[in-house]
């Protein structure tokens, strides 16, 4: 999604690409950033309530991150975000899991405190082979007013 807050309209939707979650990277990540037991060791995460090896939640969030940032393009004026609303991880995502992600703008915030930005809110989602959400969140983030005297 880019342009100008002006040019941002409610629904428009994104695909931003799909990933295949294999075991080495979703256990390299787990070391690295998230080292529990079912992340990180396939033996014993069968003995866990998931049953098996499963991805980090951070991981499924960073890979939308890398494909949402390479879906905007060169001509995004956003980048700025206070944060994020409900995020939440649904069903595990495990070794060889492909993972759909999208996002939607879902409203528009006019900011009377910063007049040359608007707020942006989108739904972001990742969905297994099945279409299954496995990962959603509410993202926010800053977008430039367009300047006056600027082309429409």
């Amino acid at each position: 999604m880019s342009g100008w807050f002006e040019d941002i309209k409610i629904g428009a939707r994104q695909e931003l690409g799909s990933y295949i979650f294999t075991q080495d990277e979703i256990i390299a990540f787990a070391r690295k950033y998230d080292p529990q037991v079912f992340h990180i060791d396939p033996e014993a995460a069968k003995q866990t309530m998931f049953g098996g090896l499963i991805a980090s939640g951070w991981h499924t969030a960073a890979v939308w991150m890398k494909l949402a940032v390479a879906g905007w393009g060169a001509e995004n004026k956003a980048g700025i975000s206070p944060g994020f609303e409900d995020m939440r991880w649904l069903k595990p995502v495990r070794p060889g899991m492909t993972v759909s992600y999208s996002t939607e703008i879902i409203e528009k915030v006019e900011l009377k405190s910063r007049p040359e930005l608007g707020l942006i809110k989108s739904l972001n989602e990742g969905r297994d082979e099945n279409g299954e959400v496995v990962f959603r969140f509410i993202g926010k983030g800053f977008v430039p007013r367009r300047p006056k005297g600027e082309p429409a």
